[in-house]
């Protein structure tokens, strides 16, 4: 190997001294990194290099900062360290990565921080204790899905349901086949916005329960050619509307809504809903799956009442019926 190419890996080995020891509270001496390069990377350099190859550095844009009389740092990384906390917790939390997945991708993103930053996250260790999908395929799963969605292809794939053996069981004899729009996050779980294509309908499937996922040679059928999509899909509003991802259309929903209720309203369905004073309540006026709204108003019934349409207001007050039943003695 030329003495060039010795020079351009000893700047790599610089880069990657600073991205895993030093920060702001731990800023490196010449003489640590010196250290660091002959345990690390079995390098011996002289103390000249240190500057020349930290200058290097900062000439193709790294933010290295010099505290005069305790040493270097790298000020800069892809990700401050609150959003790797958001991101790693976010993964843990979310109970349809794998078990195995979700190590993997903690400990990447461990890796964006310096090893004083994984001190901080004692709490990663617990995550065989926290419940996570055994054996799902949620990731090739994604990925076939996208695939198919940028390449505009159709796919099969079997939908699946858990039974009392606590296993997923197909829901059909046969495959789905199945028109892919878009992918999107609600609720902590990842969901395919779709068409099963003998039909004319949007539905949505829970991805992590899709199997045996194939992408096909037949093009995706138009979105026009769906009743729900035929103005196209509007992403914003669509998830504003389906609030637990059930399929169906939307209509006009008034609600009855005690004060204390409204927080309750916002946070759920946004501020994109119109409110009025009705007596000592309000008003409360939306576009929204009735399906959706359904389970949310008997969630939220101690302060929230369905006043229309009539069919929603009988279907969640059956609802209660049936609850009261059960408990009533």
């Amino acid at each position: 190997m030329s003495d060039g190419s010795i020079r351009k890996l000893h700047l790599l080995y610089f880069l990657q001294i600073l991205q895993k020891y030093s920060d702001a509270e731990h800023p490196l001496l010449q003489k640590d990194i010196l250290d660091l390069m002959k345990l690390e990377y079995g390098v011996s350099c002289e103390r000249k290099a240190v500057s020349r190859n930290l200058g290097n550095l900062q000439d193709l844009g790294y933010e290295i900062e010099h505290i005069d009389q305790k040493g270097y740092y790298l000020k800069s990384r892809p990700f401050e360290d609150s959003e790797l906390r958001l991101l790693i917790d976010s993964v843990m939390a979310s109970r349809h990565i794998p078990e195995a997945q979700a190590k993997k991708l903690t400990e990447k993103l461990i890796c964006q921080s310096s090893v004083y930053f994984k001190k901080q996250m004692r709490h990663v260790h617990n995550i065989e204790r926290m419940e996570h999908d055994a054996g799902n395929q949620l990731f090739y799963t994604i990925e076939q899905i996208s695939r198919a969605i940028e390449d505009g292809k159709k796919i099969t794939f079997f939908y699946n349901k858990y039974g009392p053996d606590k296993k997923l069981r197909h829901t059909t004899k046969s495959k789905h086949l199945v028109n892919p729009y878009q992918i999107v996050v609600a609720n902590g779980r990842y969901y395919l916005i779709g068409n099963v294509d003998k039909y004319s309908n949007v539905t949505h499937f829970r991805v992590e329960k899709i199997t045996e996922i194939q992408v096909e040679k037949e093009a995706v059928k138009p979105q026009e050619q769906v009743d729900e999509l035929k103005d196209g899909l509007d992403l914003p509003t669509h998830m504003a509307e389906h609030l637990y991802m059930f399929s169906g259309k939307s209509s006009w929903i008034t609600l009855k809504v005690e004060e204390k209720g409204i927080n309750d309203v916002i946070d759920w369905l946004g501020r994109d809903v119109d409110i009025s004073r009705g007596g000592d309540d309000f008003l409360v006026r939306f576009k929204a799956n009735e399906q959706s709204i359904g389970y949310w108003a008997v969630q939220f019934g101690s302060t929230v009442e369905v006043l229309e349409p009539e069919r929603l207001r009988r279907q969640v007050a059956e609802r209660v019926r049936k609850i009261y039943q059960k408990y009533k003695g």
